[in-house]
């Protein structure tokens, strides 16, 4: 009987620990369980200040407001549903200014995607987000291209930079679209400045040349203000038309001087978008910017490029929801670069099955196809870049009519091998 005294005895212990560790556990507070979407930081490294800040501030409202409209319906991975915050740092378009921003960008606000580049510290950058496995979505071009064209990049210490806009690439199809919209051309005139001079060029002249269109190159030190001299072989060249790799400031001047200088019928043109039509005729002149030529993002006008009618409504929508607050019409601009981006990343992580793990993600965006604001493109690049990670772009066209832009024409870019 003394045994089972005992036995009844250790039980009835047991049950009162039992009862005092329940009574603990319920008085502890319960772990707090997220009540709405996970947010995840998209870091954008780009220019407030310093004299390529216009084209900054001006995307700058659409591209919250798309961000806004994006998350009223986010997106699921695992069961769980996630929204972005964009988070920006001014780079002042310098090389200093952008390792500073990706550093705290990456160290400060903690964001494992930085997206959206398109100032010209490439290296800077790049040189901060691989060791921190941050994937990174910018531009080629100049020093962003792969070290056989005498650029900076290296699939093998590189391996979580995407180019998600190929505006080296956009610029031959650029000139193939002004081809296209004029085929009585005489030539196409090409400007650069001499800082842009390398291997990559050689590449666009090799496919200029093989696709036949006849053109004349010129290059400017940079500072230069007067181009009388430039424009003036331009038409000794017989070049009827001149497009300009991406200087703004220098077109505004080409466009004025020609205009000056009696040289009316000569058609100028840029690529990157018109950031705001009143600054260009303010500058250049209300008669000498009319049909001024540049790249167009408006995806509801495209001719030839498909693009998802969700993410038309939605750019659309975009465009009314900044007039309304601003009582001006944002430029096109912004399409093409931010909202593609995110669309990109949102797909690779809903097919990689995670949000945290760059590795995986970058895997899903090698060689995918991905339907975004500006269509739908497999990534190329295998053999010219060592790694499928080129998207696609429409190579879109317009000029200045009025107070608006106009389409003028299209050549989607060919996928690079």
């Amino acid at each position: 009987m003394r045994k089972w005294y005992k036995v009844a005895a250790v039980l009835t212990a047991a049950v009162i620990l039992l009862g005092v560790f329940a009574i603990a556990c319920a008085q502890e507070p319960a772990e707090p369980q997220p009540t709405g979407p996970i947010i995840i930081k998209l870091g954008s490294s780009t220019a407030l200040s310093g004299p390529a800040a216009p084209w900054a501030q001006a995307g700058d409202p659409p591209w919250d407001a798309f961000v806004e409209l994006f998350n009223e319906e986010g997106f699921e991975v695992g069961g769980k549903t996630y929204n972005f915050e964009s988070v920006e740092v001014d780079d002042q378009n310098t090389p200093e200014g952008g390792s500073r921003a990706a550093k705290e960008l990456i160290h400060g606000e903690g964001c494992k995607f930085i997206i959206g580049h398109w100032t010209w510290n490439f290296p800077a950058i790049a040189a901060v987000t691989n060791p921190a496995k941050v994937i990174f979505i910018t531009r080629t071009g100049n020093e962003a291209v792969p070290a056989s064209w005498g650029g900076l990049y290296d699939p093998e210490t590189m391996p979580y930079v995407v180019f998600g806009n190929p505006s080296h690439e956009q610029f031959t199809s650029d000139c193939l679209a002004i081809v296209d919209a004029y085929p009585d051309y005489k030539k196409l005139g090409i400007m650069d400045s001499t800082l842009g001079a390398g291997p990559g060029w050689d590449q666009v002249f090799r496919d200029l040349d093989k696709a036949g269109v006849r053109y004349h190159m010129e290059r400017f030190p940079p500072g230069t203000t007067d181009f009388t001299p430039i424009i003036t072989r331009y038409k000794e060249a017989d070049c009827d038309i001149v497009y300009v790799a991406g200087w703004i400031t220098e077109t505004w001047a080409i466009a004025k001087q020609r205009w000056e200088m009696g040289y009316k019928d000569m058609k100028v043109g840029h690529s990157g978008p018109f950031v705001d039509i009143g600054m260009y005729k303010a500058i250049v002149g209300a008669d000498a910017a009319e049909g001024l030529i540049g790249q167009y993002w408006a995806n509801w006008d495209f001719k030839k490029t498909q693009v998802n009618p969700k993410y038309v409504a939605m750019c659309q929508q975009v465009q009314q929801n900044v007039f309304q607050e601003s009582g001006k019409f944002p430029y096109t601009g912004w399409m093409g670069w931010g909202p593609s981006h995110l669309l990109i990343l949102v797909q690779a992580m809903e097919k990689a099955g995670t949000v945290d793990d760059t590795d995986a993600i970058m895997e899903a965006i090698r060689g995918g196809t991905f339907d975004t604001t500006t269509g739908k493109w497999t990534m190329s690049g295998a053999q010219t870049y060592g790694s499928p990670i080129l998207f696609g772009t429409p190579s879109a066209l317009c000029t200045i009519q009025g107070d608006k832009e106009v389409y003028l024409s299209e050549h989607p870019m060919e996928p690079v091998p």
